[in-house]
């Protein structure tokens, strides 16, 4: 872009944000007991960067911030004052940028820290996805939409127990939509709540036709969280999963020879001794398949309770699973039930052979960056206060995993926080 036409742009989006933008206020609290609600959504949530034809792109970074980005020149924006630039993971860059209009880009909500973000395109113009700087969401007054798909959608986001009681502040945030995309990445968001371990997220519509989203948490029985380390062990040489609790103990040694099927063909072969389910006690955890795996409505996996496939993917695009109940056939062979990345529910197995922790749960003496983008290193547990960033193929030394909700982090030597997420990093 030019520097004369960036200047003519800028002008006219002042003039026109000045006399035309609509107003309201982006960021605040609300009582998630106030809150209306007719209908569940039917919409499904996204896997992690979505593109779609009309140009958005969405999707959540590091199991917490959800973020949409929005096409050139179709929101405007308007600022008031002064402001700090932060980096993507919400760290303050001790910059201040002052503006008085441009280009939306980008939109993250991060639920950890209960902020939102906007990424300018105009006044921070890169292409660099990782070189990006954000504005506080409260720093933005008005909204000018160029494009006539997008108008003003008011979001409430609310953290209650399985009883429904609040248990951490809602936060209500308008912002441009042309359809539920920003709803479906949020879906796919585990936010923390400490004391607690994260169980589900539900979209509902309230009568003025505006969502809000309902994360909902188990309060923990003791300090330890969702689940020890010390009950949780894995094996080294194939990663395979653990028993989640003494009900479940040895229980995935057992032979599951309807997913025999499973790796090599599309079958259908039924389990004939599964015709009634026996529940167990349930210690949520997160796993991804390994080899490929059938998603079924019962624990009866036939081809007519098959809902779909789930083909073997290289490790850094293995399918993930939120294990949110644990099942055993007539025959005693255990299932796991899941909640998928889209937000639907059904059976898998639970034979190590083809399923594994998603997340490290002892200590690897050294690991190495296998993701793309690379990973960041953060002060504080829950991936927040950005230390720094490691390109991928850097080798690190870890001291210590660490419990985190349904997930572990991996302490560096120096004492910072990274992921421990498999599909991530990769143990030397």
């Amino acid at each position: 872009m030019s520097r004369k036409y960036f200047n003519t742009v800028l002008l006219l989006s002042t003039t026109l944000l000045t006399g035309l933008a609509l107003s309201h206020p982006l960021i605040g609290h609300a009582d998630a007991s106030t809150q209306t609600s007719n209908a569940v959504a039917t919409t499904t949530a996204s896997a992690s960067s979505t593109t779609t034809s009309n140009g958005n792109t969405y999707g959540v970074d590091d199991d917490n911030i959800v973020w949409i980005t929005y096409p050139s020149m179709s929101v405007l924006t308007t600022y008031t004052g002064a402001g700090t630039y932060y980096n993507a993971d919400g760290s303050d860059t001790n910059t201040t940028v002052s503006g008085t209009s441009g280009a939306l880009g980008e939109v993250r909500i991060n639920l950890n820290q209960r902020t939102a973000y906007v990424w300018d395109s105009m006044l921070n113009a890169t292409s660099n996805t990782s070189a990006r700087l954000y504005r506080k969401v409260t720093s933005v007054s008005n909204f000018m939409y160029l494009s006539s798909v997008y108008t003003t959608k008011s979001l409430t986001i609310n953290f209650v127990d399985t009883d429904g009681n609040s248990i951490d502040d809602s936060m209500t945030f308008d912002f441009p939509d042309n359809s539920d995309k920003l709803e479906n990445a949020l879906l796919d968001a585990t936010p923390t709540v400490d004391g607690y371990t994260f169980n589900s997220a539900a979209v509902t519509t309230g009568s003025d036709d505006n969502p809000a989203i309902t994360y909902t948490f188990i309060k923990n029985t003791s300090d330890s969280g969702s689940g020890n380390e010390s009950s949780n062990s894995e094996s080294s040489s194939s990663e395979a999963i653990s028993s989640e609790s003494s009900s479940v103990n040895s229980a995935t040694s057992s032979t599951d020879s309807d997913n025999l099927s499973d790796s090599s063909s599309a079958n259908g072969a039924s389990d004939t001794a599964t015709s009634s389910a026996t529940k167990v006690s349930v210690s949520k955890t997160s796993v991804y398949a390994t080899r490929k795996i059938g998603l079924y409505k019962t624990v009866n996996f036939t081809k007519n309770n098959r809902i779909r496939w789930y083909q073997k993917q290289p490790r850094t695009k293995r399918p993930k699973f939120t294990v949110i109940g644990y099942a055993r056939t007539k025959a005693g062979t255990l299932r796991y039930k899941v909640k998928t990345t889209s937000g639907q529910t059904g059976y898998i197995t639970a034979n190590t052979d083809y399923v594994g922790n998603t997340y490290y749960q002892t200590t690897p003496k050294k690991i190495t960056v296998i993701n793309a983008k690379g990973i960041n290193a953060y002060r504080k547990v829950n991936l927040t206060s950005k230390v720094r960033h490691y390109r991928k193929g850097t080798v690190l030394k870890i001291k210590a995993v660490k419990q985190h909700g349904i997930t572990t982090r991996l302490i560096l030597t120096n004492g910072t926080y990274i992921t421990a997420n498999k599909t991530l990093v990769l143990k030397k």
